[in-house]
């Protein structure tokens, strides 16, 4: 008769280091944060870009059309509303790039890449500058707009922030190591 057999031991319940060290660089939760604020910043300035263009009111399409007549090129109002959905098209095509770009490098930041996230600071940083203006003095779409825009540059700088803090900054340096 054979002894029985003892199960094989775990190789991971000895080992001093954890589980989730062994299987690559611990990601803490403030990059966590980092990355899904800055998706949310994008889904933030979809909303704010359909709020602008969507809520534009006559007033203000007959305000573009007395400045065109003022500089002598007068416009109807049907191309005034051409002119519009044109740089509508052209303005949002711009836009999903940007944010293509934005959410490419929140994923190399979230694998641990210390130039995404300066990137992201950097472009975060310009993105927070260009959206001032629709805060403070208000923009087309008025007070609709202008709250999205407030959440936009929380959303922008709360990523920022994130990625900064303590525990971010530990796994940069562990990730540069690698």
């Amino acid at each position: 008769m054979t002894p029985p057999q003892e199960p094989e031991p775990d190789p991971y319940a000895a080992s001093p280091v954890p589980k989730h060290e062994l299987a690559g660089p611990w990601r803490p939760s403030t990059i966590t944060y980092a990355f899904w604020t800055g998706i949310v910043s994008v889904v933030v300035g979809f909303a704010m870009l359909a709020a602008a263009f969507l809520l534009v009111s006559e007033a203000e399409l007959r305000l573009v059309l007395e400045g065109a007549s003022a500089q002598g090129q007068p416009l109807t109002l049907d191309q005034a509303r051409s002119v519009y959905f044109a740089v509508l098209a052209l303005v949002s095509a711009i836009v999903a790039v940007i944010a293509a770009l934005w959410i490419m490098f929140l994923f190399f930041m979230r694998r641990g890449r210390n130039w995404a996230r300066i990137v992201i600071t950097v472009v975060g940083a310009v993105w927070i500058l260009l959206t001032l203006p629709s805060v403070i003095g208000g923009s087309a779409g008025g007070i609709a707009t202008a709250l999205l825009a407030v959440l936009q540059v929380l959303t922008v700088a709360a990523t920022i922030v994130f990625a900064y803090l303590a525990p971010s900054n530990q796994y940069f340096q562990i990730t540069r190591r690698r």
